[in-house]
Formats: structure tokens, C-alpha cells, sequence
């Protein structure tokens, strides 16, 4: 029976689960294919402080696009480093073109178009393009997964004897005899063998994070952009360009929280759209703050506070972070999880593939048996 249920369900969801380790592969492989930050051209002694970050963008905005606006900027990361400025349609989270500028002189070093493939590989790989119904989908193939995952363990599970003997080791390697359906078989069961984990760990993090309802459950609540910033207000803003009070933001952050590290800035139609991702010592990368400037009280304030993350939006958090392969550090760690979960994903692909095969193959076998049996004649029988 168990066999039946891992058997039907890969194949009714052969294609959804496909593209799933697809396009999974492919959101981690890609952006490190793309080209990086480049560094800055040593020109000697800088003659004076770094340029600010208003001077940064305006420079920036001169290569840009007609049409759209800076919506992030992120500083540079060390010395010898380049700033990025972002841009994007008004009320747009993801950018659609990038600016790298020299911090010291706000002199623009490189541009670089983000490539459309990439949001669409997302929205493929989140909801199947079937909006609205499409994060439903995703959820529901996330538990079926689980069920392929768990199924699958129950299945290769050996023997006591085997146990006992250690030949059970020979069931997580393939033969180098094997050949034709048993060579697809023993690939399929080993790779299924050491991706198990991560891939049960994607199947149900994928689970919760698809499904609509899962946010307000781990008390999760939206983002902390102001309603008035959206993109249906934006005809109505005043011509004052996102960036400005930029430098006097960043000067009272550094002032008053002098042990963050800023590591972006969301800019957007106005000044007061703005707010800053910074990193606090006490809880690291991997769980950033988000500060706001109040331009009429002249401080900073914690609109996301890691002390008072609660569980539920901290584990949301980390189901988020991990799925996605969007550690920051350490650089070891965060490579390695990277590597498996794109392993995952290629693994995912090849047991929809291998799936299928060994499916077609005992088809076909099982007809050349049964037209082998019926071409025997039956023994004569003599009276």
C-alpha cells in the first residue's frame, strides 16, 4: 500500500515536483553565477572623508533608467569596497536595475540589469504562476512531498538481518553492475538515502511559509513600510526626491546606535519611506534590526527588535532564512547549507525523472512478459 502511495503520487505530481527542484537549483545557483560588487581602482590617498550617501544616489540616478527610483542602498562592506543603489518602479520591492558607486568619489564604476528570469524563476518555484490559488498549491505539493520523503524512508528501511549483518550499506550505494531499470533504481533509493533530510526539512519549511495562513499563526505580522508608501499614493507624493534627509538619518544611527552595523537602506518615493537594516553585536547576521529616523523628534527607534522577536516569529524567521539559503554567516556554514539545498534541489528534479523512467521500464517489461507467456503454446494433452 505504502508503495502505491509513493508510487501514485510522484507520478500525478511528476511536473509540479520537477519544476519545484528546478527552479529551486536555479535560485541558488544563479545569483552566485552573477557578477559581484566590484571593487574600488586604488587612485592613491583619498584627499578628504567618503562622499555621503545622497551624493551616492544622485550619482547613480544620472545611468538609471527613465521611469524609476532608488529603493535601496547598501553601503560599502570594507575598505576597497562599493556601494550599491537599487532601482525600481515607484511602490516596487525588488529592484530591477543595480548602480555600483565609488564611495569615495560617488563616481559610478558598474551597472548591472537584474535579471528578469530570476523573479520569474521565484514566482515559478513559490506559486506555480497559478495566482491566487498558486501559494495553496505550493503548500498542499509541501505535505505531499513530506508524505514522498517519509514514504520512501519506510520503503528502503532494511531487514533486521540486514541490520545485523551490515549488509544494509549495500542498499545506500549503487552497484557498478547495475544497468537499464536497476541502475535507475539504486540511484534513485542512494540519492534518496542521503538527501532525506534536507529535503524533508525544504518540503515542510516550503509548507509553512506557502501557505497564507501560516503568517498570522507564528504571530508573524507584515512589513513595516508605512500604507502611505505604496505605489497607488505615489502620483499623489510631493516632488521631493526618496533620498533626501539620507545623510542626516545615517548620521543620527551612527550617533545614537554607534555599535549597528547598517547593511541597507530602503529608500522610496518619499523621505519618510525610509528605513535601515542594521546588525546588532548582541544577536549577529543572521537576525538583523530594523530602525526608523523620527525627522521631527531627530531619533532613531527599533521598528524590529530581535529582544522581543517571539518564538513563533523567530522560527518563522529561520524557516524563511534557511528555505531560502540566505545565511550570512559564518561564511563556512552558510556555504555548505547553500551547497545542500541546491543538492536538494537537483535531487529533487532526478527522483521526478528517475521516477518516471523506472515506471515506464516495468510497463514495458511487464508487456514483454506478458506477451512472451502468450506466445508459449500450451503442452498438448493426449487422451
Amino acid at each position: 500500500m505504502l508503495r502505491k502511495i509513493h508510487r501514485w503520487i510522484g507520478l500525478a505530481l511528476i511536473l509540479p515536483f520537477a519544476l519545484q527542484g528546478l527552479t529551486g537549483l536555479l535560485l541558488v545557483v544563479l545569483p552566485l553565477v552573477l557578477g559581484g560588487r566590484p571593487a574600488v581602482p586604488p587612485t592613491g590617498p583619498a584627499t578628504g572623508p567618503a562622499m555621503g550617501a545622497e551624493a551616492m544616489v544622485a550619482a547613480a540616478r544620472a545611468v538609471a533608467p527613465a521611469g524609476t527610483l532608488p529603493l535601496r542602498f547598501d553601503p560599502a562592506r570594507w575598505p576597497g569596497d562599493s556601494a550599491v543603489v537599487a532601482f525600481g518602479p515607484a511602490g516596487e520591492r525588488h529592484p530591477e536595475f543595480e548602480v555600483m558607486v565609488d564611495p569615495t568619489h560617488a563616481t559610478v564604476l558598474h551597472t548591472h540589469v537584474v535579471p528578469h528570469l530570476l523573479r520569474v524563476l521565484h514566482n515559478l518555484h513559490a506559486d506555480l504562476l497559478l495566482l491566487p490559488y498558486g501559494q495553496n498549491a505550493t503548500g498542499v505539493m509541501g505535505v505531499l512531498l513530506s508524505v514522498m520523503a517519509v514514504t520512501g524512508l519506510i520503503l528502503w528501511w532494511p531487514h533486521p538481518a540486514l541490520w545485523a549483518s551490515g549488509k544494509w550499506r549495500r542498499t545506500i550505494m549503487v552497484s557498478p553492475r547495475a544497468r537499464g531499470y536497476r541502475l535507475w533504481r539504486e540511484t534513485h533509493i542512494s540519492l534518496g538515502f542521503w538527501t532525506l533530510g534536507i529535503l524533508l526539512f525544504l518540503a515542510l519549511s516550503g509548507t509553512v511559509l506557502a501557505f497564507p495562513f501560516a503568517r498570522p499563526l507564528f504571530g508573524v505580522q507584515g512589513g513595516d513600510r508605512p500604507a502611505h508608501g505604496r505605489a497607488h499614493h505615489a502620483d499623489h507624493a510631493p516632488a521631493i526626491p526618496g533620498e533626501q534627509g539620507l545623510d542626516t538619518a545615517l548620521a543620527a544611527l551612527h550617533t545614537q546606535m554607534p555599535d549597528a552595523v547598517l547593511t541597507s537602506a530602503r529608500l522610496g518615493t518619499r523621505p519618510a519611506e525610509q528605513s535601515f537594516t542594521v546588525i546588532l553585536p548582541a544577536y549577529g547576521p543572521n537576525r538583523p534590526a530594523t530602525v526608523r529616523y523620527d525627522t521631527d523628534a531627530e531619533t532613531v527607534s527599533l521598528t524590529r527588535d530581535p529582544a522581543k522577536q517571539r518564538t513563533g516569529e523567530l522560527t518563522f524567521m529561520w524557516l524563511h532564512t534557511l528555505h531560502e539559503a540566505k545565511l550570512a554567516g559564518p561564511s563556512v556554514i552558510a556555504g555548505l547549507w547553500r551547497t545542500a539545498v541546491g543538492i536538494a534541489g537537483a535531487a529533487l528534479f532526478f527522483f521526478s525523472i528517475s521516477g518516471g523512467i523506472m515506471w515506464l521500464l516495468r510497463r514495458r517489461g511487464a508487456a514483454t512478459r506478458k506477451a512472451r507467456v502468450a506466445a508459449v503454446p500450451e503442452p498438448s494433452r493426449t487422451v
